[in-house]
């Protein structure tokens, strides 16, 4: 291809000179330029490929448009067409690309190999790919693969991609929607055509090889694969080595950073906590290089290193270098919001998260506040632009930071944290009941936690009993085990709601209303074995009949018709029996 290249300002003259044969030896020439070569040759730039490609199609064009066209040239412009289409997807051009796609579909009387039919699909597929439709893209790249698996590429048509290839976009699409089972399995047989490979069958598809194996192992972490995930990302990093870096650093280099990022979780899952840690850094060190290089591509790379590195210090107890790491993250994703707000304020939100985790975590209450509610800005500005994907994330930060604000003696904003983020759970569950109706119960659990601290003992005992009430709509038939512990959770804190409000009444004189808060309790006591829950009626009724005897017992008989119970007893120090369940 060299040679051919240098020669090009001699077929433009001859094309100058003799328009039909000229133009035949130029549109040759440059389409033979647009060819991958070996790839240990550094390919030209993105730019002068797609001058090429532009150069070609319009020669092309001028000779399936002259009078006496042969049938050859329509064939070669639809030809020049597909590989317009392949440089503006080198680029990201991905309207493009399918425009000129559709172009070359259309040509009038054009012949398609077996081969050209093929890449066009892979193209298309890639194409609707970057342009987010993944249903179309699934269905071309399906067509695409059986397209290769029908025939045996020629040399000639091997610059024209072939079955691994067709089988990573297949695989990419499926990853995509969430198919991570069937996308293993296509990576999988993917890598294993590439392993039968010769050394010369690979010359073309060696970066396909990084990528699939690269790729492979995140499918695999994500699969829950890890000792699987461990063996093939080792064989990615024997691929990825310094040498495929040299030659294509603009595409190794994004893939080794993750590459290492995925090593490391598996590494922590398999609980080799050292090794973790220093395939972290690497993962940083490398991300920290592409940023220097390619702060578009490399700062996010950089923001996903850090956080995995801050996991692994988490896990390693060194809470300071956790948070320096959390912090560079955040100051990071910071920088990027501007630029795109779409993509990166729901990444600054949870780099947020975990920043107030960690000072959580520290004891660091007013840090973790402003951290948490930092979070909550940064998901308003992401749901404004898409409700649909980031409002669930919203009204979970927004009860996490009822509950950080609740730590911190905040009350109010806790509370007001709270109810915004059980109105917005409800609003959710109007439209996706069956994913947000048992969620509403944990949040009404959280709002009616910073109820009862408040003194609000009223409004915090219907929110337990709301939230009760939704969880035994939800444990029916094989679904009880499944919300067991929400429901423990819920009676365990109208226990206390309930007890509180008791002696608030008792307290204020209502003695009434405290009778009714104490049946409630009593009520409760029959519809559970929980003997926390118990332990707190027993509690209750020894204290009411300790402290209020004169009140208490005349308006107990006066609301049932029976005398107070007498089976209670009065427990000294700490309750015994089971520690009530978390969250409520």
């Amino acid at each position: 291809m060299g040679l051919v290249r240098v020669l090009l300002p001699l077929s433009r003259a001859a094309a100058r000179l003799s328009p039909g044969p000229g133009r035949r030896l130029l549109g040759a020439a440059l389409t033979r330029c647009l060819a991958p070569s070996w790839v240990l040759l550094r390919p030209p730039p993105s730019w002068r490929r797609l001058a090429w490609a532009e150069e070609a199609t319009a020669v092309y064009g001028a000779l399936a448009g002259a009078e006496g066209a042969r049938p050859r040239d329509r064939d070669l412009l639809a030809r020049s067409l597909v590989w317009h289409a392949h440089t503006l997807m080198l680029v990201n051009h991905c309207e493009q690309a399918y425009t000129v796609l559709d172009a070359a579909a259309a040509v009038p009387g054009a012949r398609w190999s077996p081969g050209q039919r093929a890449f066009q699909l892979h193209l298309r597929a890639q194409a609707q790919f970057g342009l987010a439709r993944l249903d179309d893209a699934l269905g071309s790249a399906g067509e695409c693969v059986a397209a290769y698996r029908r025939f045996v590429p020629t040399r000639r048509d091997r610059t024209l991609g072939g079955l691994p290839g067709a089988l990573r976009t297949y695989a990419l699409v499926l990853a995509a929607l969430h198919r991570t089972e069937d996308s293993v399995a296509a990576y999988e047989e993917c890598a294993g055509l590439l392993r039968d490979m010769s050394l010369r069958e690979l010359s073309h598809t060696i970066l396909v090889r990084v990528r699939v194996l690269c790729e492979l192992t995140a499918g695999l972490v994500a699969s829950g694969r890890h000792e699987e995930a461990l063996v093939v990302g080792r064989e990615a990093r024997d691929h990825a080595d310094p040498v495929m870096l040299r030659v294509a650093p603009e595409i190794v280099r994004p893939l080794r950073v993750r590459l290492f990022v995925d090593l490391a979780r598996c590494l922590e899952a398999t609980g080799d906590l050292s090794a973790a840690r220093t395939t972290a850094e690497e993962a940083v060190a490398e991300a920290r290089i592409l940023a220097g290089r390619d702060r578009t591509t490399g700062e996010p790379l950089l923001v996903l290193a850090l956080d995995c590195l801050a996991d692994q210090l988490r896990e390693l107890g060194d809470l300071s270098a956790e948070s320096n790491g959390r912090r560079e993250a955040v100051d990071r994703c910071a920088g990027l919001v501007d630029e795109r707000p779409d993509v990166y304020d729901s990444l600054l939100a949870v780099c947020l998260e975990r920043l107030a985790d960690c000072h959580k975590a520290a004891g660091d209450r007013r840090d973790a506040v402003r951290a948490g509610e930092r979070a909550v800005a940064a998901y308003r500005r992401a749901a404004e632009l898409d409700p649909t994907a980031h409002e669930p994330q919203l009204a979970r930060v927004l009860a996490d930071l009822s509950l950080l604000r609740l730590a911190d003696g905040d009350l109010d904003g806790a509370v007001g944290a709270a109810r915004e983020a059980v109105a917005l759970t409800r609003r959710l569950a109007e439209s996706h009941w069956s994913a947000y109706h048992a969620l509403t119960a944990r949040r009404l659990r959280v709002l009616g936690r910073v109820l009862r601290r408040a003194g609000d003992h009223g409004a915090a005992v219907a929110c337990y009993t709301e939230s009760e009430s939704i969880l035994v709509d939800e444990s029916t038939g094989s679904d009880a085990a499944r919300y067991a512990a929400s429901l423990a959770a819920a009676r365990s804190g109208l226990a206390r709601a309930l007890d509180a409000e008791a002696r608030a009444h008792l307290a204020d004189g209502r003695t009434d209303d405290a009778v009714a808060a104490l049946r409630s309790l009593l009520a409760l006591t029959r519809r559970t074995d929980r003997t926390h829950v118990h332990a707190r009626c027993v509690t209750a009724f020894a204290d009411a009949r300790a402290a209020y005897p004169d009140t208490v017992v005349p308006a107990w008989r006066r609301a049932t018709g029976e005398e107070f119970p007498t089976f209670v007893y009065r427990l000294s120090g700490a309750v015994s029996g089971e520690s009530p369940p978390g969250g409520s």
